[in-house]
C-alpha cells in the first residue's frame, strides 16, 4: 500500500485517498531525514517513510527549517504537490514577485530595502500599503495614511531584520481569485471586512472566468510547472487590475468539490 503523506492541512484529505496509507503531520512538529538516498519523517506519533510528500503549509511566514525540508524532498526524489522546487520559489516573496514581473503580468510596482535603516528611502504618496518579509495572509502587512503614521512605523519595524517593501495603495472595489488545478479555472469574487484583501472574508462568489485571465494563470501555471496555483486579482471601480500575489498552497474553501477531488486525483497520479 502506498504512503501519502500530508503536511499540515485540511482534516478532510484523507477522505479523498482510501486504498492508500494517509498519514498527516505538521511541519512544526516533525523533523526529515535522508538516510541512504531514502526520506523519513519523525514526529512524536511515529515514523513514516513516504512515496509521496501533500504540502498543504500555507499562509505563514517560511523558516529556514521548512526551505530545508523541501530540499531535502526534492533531494530524495520522493514526489511532491506542487512539486519541492516550485514551493520553494513561491515562499519567497520577492521571488514570487520577480516570476510574475519577468511573464509581463500587472503586479503592483514596489519600492523595498533590506534592511531598515534604509526606510527613509522607500517612502511614498499617501496612503501605500508595507509589508515586512514574507508573510502571507495579510500578517506583517499595515496602512500608512500620513507622515506621523510613517513615523511610528519605521520606529517600530526598528526591531525586524527581514526586508520591508512599500507599495501604493490600491482602493479596490473587490478581489478575484483564479484557481487553476491542472487544466481547470475557477474564478471566486470576494470582499473582505476592511482594506486587506484575501483577509476575512465577508462574502464570495463563484463567478465565470475571464479568457484573458484563464490564458494569464495558465501561462503562470505553465512557467512555474504547478499543478495547483491561484492569483489573486484587485479590480478598481474604474475598471484598473492588479495582480497582488500568486499561491502555490492556496486555500479551497467556496470553491467546487471538483477542485478537491481533482488535486487528489493529481496527488495520487503521482
Amino acid at each position: 500500500m502506498k504512503t501519502i503523506l500530508i503536511m499540515n492541512g485540511e482534516k478532510y484529505w484523507p477522505d479523498y485517498f482510501r486504498g492508500y496509507d494517509v498519514i498527516q503531520k505538521k511541519v512544526q512538529t516533525s523533523e526529515f531525514v535522508v538516510k541512504d538516498s531514502s526520506l523519513y519523517v519523525i514526529d512524536a506519533e511515529g515514523v513514516c517513510k513516504p512515496d509521496i510528500v501533500f504540502w498543504r503549509l500555507g499562509a505563514v511566514n517560511p523558516q529556514a527549517k521548512h526551505r530545508s525540508m523541501l530540499e531535502l524532498i526534492e533531494y530524495s526524489g520522493i514526489p511532491c504537490v506542487n512539486s519541492a522546487s516550485t514551493l520553494l520559489t513561491g515562499y519567497d516573496r520577492l521571488s514570487m514577485l520577480n516570476k510574475l514581473k519577468k511573464l509581463g503580468l500587472p503586479v503592483i510596482n514596489f519600492n523595498v530595502a533590506t534592511h531598515i535603516t534604509q526606510l527613509k528611502n522607500i517612502g511614498m504618496d499617501f496612503p501605500f500599503v508595507v509589508k515586512v518579509g514574507n508573510h502571507h495572509g495579510g500578517y506583517g502587512k499595515s496602512l500608512v495614511t500620513n507622515e506621523e503614521q510613517w513615523n511610528e512605523l519605521k520606529d517600530l519595524l526598528f526591531i525586524h531584520e527581514d526586508y520591508v517593501t512599500a507599495e501604493r495603495f490600491i482602493n479596490y472595489q473587490y478581489d478575484i481569485r483564479y484557481l487553476a488545478v491542472q487544466d481547470k479555472v475557477w474564478a471566486m469574487k470576494r470582499r473582505g471586512r476592511y482594506w486587506k484583501a484575501n483577509s476575512l472574508t465577508q462574502d464570495y462568489q463563484l463567478i465565470e472566468p475571464e479568457k484573458g485571465w484563464i490564458e494569464k494563470v495558465k501561462e503562470l501555471q505553465g512557467n512555474i510547472k504547478a499543478d495547483i496555483v491561484a492569483i489573486d486579482v484587485l479590480q478598481t471601480e474604474s475598471g484598473e487590475q492588479f495582480i497582488l500575489e500568486y499561491n502555490d498552497i492556496p486555500g479551497l474553501s467556496g470553491f467546487p468539490e471538483e477542485a478537491k477531488t481533482e488535486l487528489a486525483e493529481i496527488v495520487k497520479s503521482k
